[in-house]
């Protein structure tokens, strides 16, 4: 980072007579994945982490990230002008009462925030008599000179054949939830959500199939969808039903409800930018304020997106395994390192039929690299790879009928023997997650600890949670559910697809990783109890277990894991993968 990008904000500071400025990771849509022309965090810090936030004052600058991007930040952040700091909200609000004074005031994009967000920070400084000031242009967009343009890529129908349901069919559904609540209408908040209830995909964010869409939803099933001119095709309009109205302009939808006469509207404030909350206020117009029932929706995949999740995974399942099988000669001969192996894998994907992009940028650790829990590796850091230690390959793919999320831990030969015992408590854990039963009604940080408990016992942690859900060719990381501390309060759902990652993080070492991707389903012969299912097909590395350490039920979930691995995988990979998966499935 530059330090005259640094000076040149404080001065726009000035000039916007605020004494302090918040950059979030973020853009208006609160996606974790963003364009280009919003990654004002990166472009002011250098830190590229999905998750951060850096507050700036005349004099000081600070860093927020949680313990994910711990080493990341140390890494990137290369500016002694800017502090390393938790990323809490506590922390946040002393970092800033510390630096400013009373009277001052802290602006900030009030696109980028939520209220719930800012509502703990807000308290804190309202104690010490410090504003927090809404601005009109972003101070970092005053000073990116050569900030990219906003995408506006095409807009595309995502056939029936991939939802199971037609559009009009699920705004029916979910504007039937408006007259109980005497909502005339629901704030389409984001793209996710407009893509689930619409049925359409776009190009416009990173790993993340969509169009930069809002709207509104109303009563009566009919829309006015937001996005910009660019974006619409032929087959878009022919796509779209006449009760869906399109806009190209952001105060069309506010002009859309003012001649609807929409006198109460639904908004979920989480997801929810404030200027969209002070915009709609302006208008006299009433939010009720509630949890958006579309996320919850599209959080329970219906058949034929079950189906076609698992049909993803075999295809994806396919492509890592030949990737895992190529993977000790490449090391072997030399010049191959992290980066290349991501090459490797991507190669490998766009070989399966509908792969259209990363679900995410791919984790490829080997060694201490690997014990960055979100490391992401550029030809600075990218190390070679040797004949030795643990490697840790976390990487997924978008595709029409599904989006995939897997890691793997290998062995690329000899390693510690602490390392055994390791990744034999985070297998502990996983096949407790992956064969667990549970009462309806139970929520994801009810069974966290599960998951924990193999590695507890050993005075270990890990500072991540051990699952997240997953979108059908949508986001990596979808909300509600969640497995985790944190309380969600979200009852797991059959249909629902959530990840099973424990792991395990030597500092300056190696980490460790076991990743399968489930879905939620009632268990049978159990009446009112809910079971997992994984779609995840990979072999996990029998190099690292220790058999001792696992218990008679442990090995044989790990034989039949590996069992239908071989038998669903044999037919889709190539000659030299079959032998390799025959090795790598071989029971116990």
């Amino acid at each position: 980072m530059s330090s005259d990008r640094l000076e040149a904000l404080r001065e726009e500071l000035k000039r916007q007579q605020v004494q302090g400025f918040l950059v979030p990771r973020g853009d208006e849509y609160q996606n974790e994945y963003v364009p280009a022309s919003d990654e004002r965090l990166a472009w002011l810090t250098g830190f590229t982490g999905s998750a951060g936030l850096a507050a700036v004052s005349a004099d000081s600058a600070a860093l927020f990230v949680d313990g994910r991007y711990t080493l990341q930040a140390q890494q990137q952040l290369g500016h002694r002008a800017i502090e390393q700091e938790n990323l809490n909200n506590s922390a946040i609000a002393s970092w800033l009462c510390e630096q400013l004074k009373s009277g001052d005031a802290l602006g900030y994009d009030p696109r980028l925030h939520t209220e719930p967000g800012l509502a703990p920070l807000r308290k804190r400084l309202q104690e010490r008599d410090i504003l927090l000031h809404p601005l009109e242009q972003n101070p970092i967009d005053a000073i990116w000179s050569d900030r990219p343009t906003a995408p506006s890529g095409p807009a595309r129908p995502h056939p029936h054949t991939f939802t199971g349901e037609h559009s009009a069919e699920k705004r029916l559904r979910i504007s039937a939830l408006l007259a109980d609540k005497r909502a005339d209408a629901l704030w389409l908040p984001n793209p996710e959500v407009c893509a689930w209830l619409f049925n359409i995909r776009g190009t416009d964010v990173p790993h993340l199939p969509v169009a930069l869409t809002s709207g509104l939803l109303y009563r009566d099933g009919s829309a006015t969808l937001y996005m910009a001119a660019e974006a619409v095709t032929d087959a878009l309009i022919q796509h779209l039903d006449r009760e869906v109205t399109l806009v190209n302009d952001k105060e069309a939808l506010f002009e859309a409800a003012k001649r609807r006469h929409v006198a109460r509207v639904w908004v979920d404030p989480l997801i929810t930018n404030c200027w969209t909350l002070q915009r709609l206020r302006l208008l006299e117009i009433e939010l009720l304020v509630e949890r958006d029932p579309i996320t919850r929706a599209k959080a329970c995949k219906n058949p034929v997106e079950l189906a076609g999740a698992q049909a993803a995974h075999e295809r994806d399942g396919a492509a890592l395994c030949e990737f895992l099988a190529e993977l000790p000669a490449a090391v072997a001969a030399g010049n191959f390192g992290e980066l290349e192996a991501v090459h490797l894998l991507r190669d490998k994907r766009e070989q399966r039929e509908g792969f259209s992009d990363d679900s995410f940028d791919s984790i490829s650790g080997y060694g201490p690299n690997g014990a960055i829990v979100h490391y992401r590796v550029s030809p600075e850091t990218s190390l070679s790879l040797k004949p030795e230690g643990l490697y840790l390959i976390d990487s997924g793919g978008q595709y029409p009928d599904g989006t995939t999320d897997v890691t793997r831990t290998v062995a690329l030969g000899a390693f510690p023997a602490h390392a055994r015992d390791h990744f034999t408590r985070v297998l502990k854990g996983h096949i407790a997650i992956a064969t667990l039963r549970f009462p309806a009604g139970t929520c994801g940080e009810q069974i966290d600890a599960f998951a924990r408990k193999a590695l507890w016992d050993a005075g270990l942690d890990y500072a991540h949670g051990t699952g997240h859900g997953v979108g059908s060719f949508l986001s990596v990381h979808e909300g509600p559910q969640r497995i985790g501390k944190v309380s969600t309060q979200v009852a797991l759902e059959p249909g629902m697809i959530l990840s099973n990652e424990p792991g395990y993080y030597l500092t300056g070492q190696y980490g460790i990783r076991i990743e399968n991707l489930v879905f939620v389903r009632e268990s049978p012969g159990y009446n009112g109890f809910l079971e997992f299912e994984a779609l995840t097909l990979a072999p996990i590395d029998r190099q690292l277990m220790d058999p001792e350490l696992l218990t008679q039920q442990e090995l044989d979930w790990v034989n039949s894991y590996h069992q239908r691995v071989r038998e669903t995988l044999m037919p889709l990979v190539n000659a030299k993968t079959r032998d390799w998966l025959v090795a790598a499935t071989a029971s116990i």
